[in-house]
């Protein structure tokens, strides 16, 4: 399966369940689909700028939308375009006062005789948020950044029997800070082999190569002293398994597990060097009127350069949330979310606590 960005891939198997339906139903696939989304919900932050040091806390009101439009053609070529925003408006927290995120995304497709299809993503995403900052560059804390980022991804899926499937893409991106930190162009490239078994389930592993070319940002020594006339390069090695799993015929129980591993590597003195193994855990129940949905993710960062007294910077993060939802007449939802994040460091600066929780209303058509 294509590894687009998240948002498109929930558009798309949205629009593939609603357009399965409508074949049942009408014995017509619907050509043309569309969805609109809209919620409302007031809460509460403790850590709103998930620093160590400066604690602000406050409510906040939170509104989210999404739409999607998408086409199926007879050939199975598709397309389709996804939109999704977020705003957060804080009562008490004079430092940061709001944030938002708006991502747009298009996504076309198309077979390539029996046994492949090619596709183009485009992507672009805006970011008024709290950023951790500390991954990959040398400042230990969470800044509020505002930034904009646009990408394209042409893919290659061969099928190489009705249970095997590979994807070849490659991607470059832009992203543009509007201050404080140094603007990059990166590109990648990534290879992934799914298996298509059960119900619809997946199991896969992948590889990526990726390069970082920094504007401005130049090298440092093994102190973190920067080297003049230098220019800063990262180059990551990922390596991932992925596994979608529908537990019951009605596809009531999903669950998607995601573990990776990633060696970053700079092209000076290895100041930035850093591996990195991430877990995600997702556990979705939906039987249309109640939905239920949980994450667990854990991340753990070993620094190989950087010292924190006479040891190497490390750095843990744990975050679980939860989603309640209940459906009521034709398109109302009430719900119900929470989450809670850790990050321990042998780095006082990089350590924080912060959790969230609000409730409120949608509408959905």
């Amino acid at each position: 399966m294509p590894k687009y960005s998240l948002f498109s891939g929930l558009a798309l198997g949205a629009f593939l369940l609603s357009a399965q339906a409508q074949s049942t139903n009408t014995g017509a696939l619907a050509v043309w689909d569309s969805t609109t989304s809209l919620y409302g919900s007031f809460g509460y932050r403790e850590n709103v700028l998930r620093s160590s040091m400066v604690n602000e806390n406050s409510a906040f009101f939170m509104t989210s939308a999404d739409a999607s439009l998408m086409r199926l053609s007879e050939t199975d070529a598709y397309f389709m375009f996804y939109f999704f925003g977020e705003d957060i408006r804080y009562f008490n927290a004079p430092t940061v006062n709001y944030e938002q995120f708006f991502s747009i995304s298009a996504q076309g497709a198309m077979p390539v005789g029996d046994k492949s299809e090619t596709g183009l993503a485009v992507d672009y995403l805006y970011q008024h948020q709290i950023y951790d900052a500390s991954e990959t560059q040398d400042i230990q804390r969470r800044l509020l950044i505002l930034g904009h980022s646009l990408s394209a991804r042409p893919y290659w899926t061969w099928f190489l029997s009705p249970k095997w499937e590979a994807t070849l893409d490659a991607a470059t991106l832009r992203q543009i800070y509007e201050q404080d930190l140094d603007d990059y162009t990166e590109g990648d490239v990534s290879i992934f082999l799914d298996r298509i078994y059960g119900n619809r389930s997946t199991v896969g592993i992948g590889y990526q190569y990726l390069k970082r070319f920094y504007d401005t940002r130049l090298q440092t020594d093994e102190s973190g002293l920067n080297i003049p006339d230098t220019d800063l390069v990262y180059t990551q090695h990922e390596f991932s398994g992925d596994w979608k799993h529908y537990w019951d015929e009605n596809r009531n129980w999903r669950s998607m597990t995601r573990l990776s591993g990633m060696l970053n590597r700079d092209n000076g003195s290895g100041y930035f060097d850093y591996d990195r193994v991430l877990f995600r855990e997702q556990l979705r129940w939906d039987d249309r009127t109640w939905a239920v949905l949980t994450n667990i993710r854990l991340g753990w960062y070993s620094y190989l350069t950087q010292q924190i007294g006479d040891e190497n910077r490390e750095r843990t993060y744990a975050m679980v949330d939860v989603r309640v939802e209940r459906r009521f007449w034709q398109h109302g939802v009430l719900f119900a979310a929470g989450e809670y994040e850790w990050d321990w460091s042998n780095d006082p600066l990089d350590e924080y606590r912060t959790w969230m929780a609000h409730a409120g209303i949608g509408l959905e058509f």
